[in-house]
């Protein structure tokens, strides 16, 4: 198995923005060979800027490859070439990792 980590740093109070676009139902990546599952995780804190962590299983990396190379999903980021990043994202990264 594969897991692909994107953790979003957004301002306070704003992480319902991200939870919103990572938890609809019916998305295009549910129905790609090899995806498994997807978890949204937001981290507890009392105040401060918001932390999720988007966590995407795949059955191998290559599945998640395939993804990342099929069509509909780079016409997704196309479709965003030029728009200005929603100003509540403060940083994001994503990580990749083996489950052993």
């Amino acid at each position: 198995m594969f897991y692909q980590i994107k953790r979003i740093l957004v301002k306070e109070g704003h992480s319902s923005k991200v939870i919103e676009r990572f938890s609809k139902k019916g998305m295009l990546i549910e129905q790609q060979p090899g995806f498994l599952d997807q978890q949204v995780l937001v981290k507890k804190s009392r105040r401060g800027d918001d932390e999720v962590l988007v966590m995407i299983n795949w059955q191998s990396e290559q599945d998640w490859k395939n993804w990342e190379k099929h069509p509909d999903h780079i016409a997704g980021h196309k479709a965003k070439i030029g728009q200005p990043k929603p100003d509540y994202i403060l940083e994001s990264s994503q990580d990749i990792y083996d489950v052993i």
